[in-house]
């Protein structure tokens, strides 16, 4: 009975060290790689259990503009795609408690955590959201970005997702001017960061869904009839729409006109930083 008893000791004791210890995962910046509405997720679970492990990965344009980032020790921002969090957040147990001083707190569950992987479940009801489905739970999928931070801002920083913030009310020009600013500001980092990761086969331009074309040798503005309705959602309707885009054709009409000798995610870059020059001399 010694044996049996000693390896039935042994057993509660794991249990006790496993069942108690915390679930944290190391600060750093975490790209969200998929989402699932609750519904959604334990569908799957019994269907098809591979499929909601925390390293599966989705191509939803909302995942190339959603993340997670950590830093600071206590220091957060969260990007949902229009849902903008940013403040102190803390480990408590088996959670990730989040707390934004202006919009409040929420508690995420720590579902799973593998390798640079970490699934979160999460009620986002209490955040306003025109593209994120918050009357059920959502479950995430985040992946670490060990891509070094070269230049600053970054895509992490909250100061250049603003824009995500949409607007209750009618805005002045100069609010809208400054939201479109913001966002171009978004742009310059995203690209930036893309540049710095040196895997540019796995990013997407629905990251930056804009009035902009990005090509190799180059940056141009759309017409307003091809301008994506995502963007357009930015601003209060879209004649406060319409007042950003003529912001922007009037930064490329009197931005710089330099030539540079390289092509690529490095060329967007640049351009994009002139434009950005040419729109906050006319904010």
């Amino acid at each position: 009975m010694k044996p049996l008893l000693l390896l039935l000791l042994t057993l509660s004791l794991s249990s006790c060290t496993f069942f108690g210890k915390k679930k944290e995962f190391p600060e750093g910046n975490y790209q969200m790689i998929l989402g699932y509405p609750n519904d959604e997720y334990h569908k799957l679970k019994r269907e098809s259990p591979q499929n909601v492990e925390a390293d599966t990965y989705g191509n939803d344009p909302i995942l190339y503009r959603s993340f997670l980032s950590l830093h600071d020790k206590d220091q957060f921002v969260m990007a949902i795609d229009d849902i903008l969090l940013f403040g102190k957040y803390k480990f408590d147990g088996d959670r990730l408690e989040l707390t934004d001083e202006k919009k409040g707190s929420v508690a995420l569950d720590i579902v799973k955590i593998k390798k640079d992987f970490v699934q979160l479940r999460g009620d986002f009801s209490q955040f306003s959201s025109a593209r994120i489905p918050t009357s059920e739970r959502l479950y995430i999928n985040f992946a670490l970005d060990k891509t070094l931070i070269r230049e600053t801002p970054s895509k992490f920083d909250s100061q250049v997702n603003l824009w995500r913030n949409a607007p209750v009310k009618s805005e002045s020009e100069k609010e809208i001017k400054a939201r479109a600013l913001n966002f171009v500001d978004y742009s310059i980092a995203y690209f930036q960061h893309i540049s710095s990761s040196g895997t540019h086969h796995d990013y997407r331009m629905d990251g930056v869904e804009s009035p902009i074309i990005y090509a190799e040798n180059g940056i141009v503005l759309k017409a307003w009839a091809d301008v994506p309705d995502s963007w357009k959602e930015l601003f209060y309707n879209e004649q406060e729409a319409l007042v950003a885009y003529h912001y922007l054709f009037d930064g490329f009409k009197y931005g710089s006109k330099e030539e540079y000798h390289v092509t690529g995610l490095l060329l967007v870059t640049f351009y994009l930083k002139n434009l950005r020059n040419s729109l906050a001399a006319n904010l």
